[in-house]
């Protein structure tokens, strides 16, 4: 990620902003998380074609700094259940959870299409049902 964030704890890319946040050399309860996303969104505004593959690795490394920074700030006992994963296990969910969500939302604008178009009748794309027919000889 090629984009220098500038705030009043870090100065720098995001990635290293996590990988200072995993390894306990900056403290992710002093970082606001809503001014970086807030100085990435008038980034990516001002681009005239901004590049979905940067767009998508922002969202992974700021997903994994709410998940670091909501558990740092929730009580101990409610993060005891919690196994800590490694980060690159973590990375992989993420990115799992947005090639869902983008089929989800595709799934979501064919049926608004549908709906635009006046079409009130939604078919279900399955296979005929298998019968069996017991035959006596």
């Amino acid at each position: 990620m090629s984009y220098t964030f500038h705030l009043p704890e870090f100065e720098g890319p995001l990635d290293l902003l996590l990988r200072l946040i995993e390894r306990a050399e900056l403290d992710i309860t002093s970082i606001a998380l809503a001014q970086v996303a807030d100085e990435y969104l008038a980034h990516v505004r001002g681009l005239a074609d901004p590049d979905p593959r940067a767009l998508a690795e922002f969202l992974v490394i700021a997903a994994r700094l709410l998940l670091i920074k909501s558990r740092a700030l929730l009580p101990r006992t409610a993060v005891a259940g919690v196994v800590a994963a490694g980060g690159d296990a973590d990375a992989e969910e993420l990115a799992q959870q947005l090639k869902l969500y983008q089929q989800y939302k595709r799934a979501a604008e064919q049926l608004r299409a549908s709906f635009d178009e006046e079409r009130r009748l939604f078919v279900r794309q399955a296979p005929p049902p298998v019968i069996e027919i017991e035959q006596e000889l």
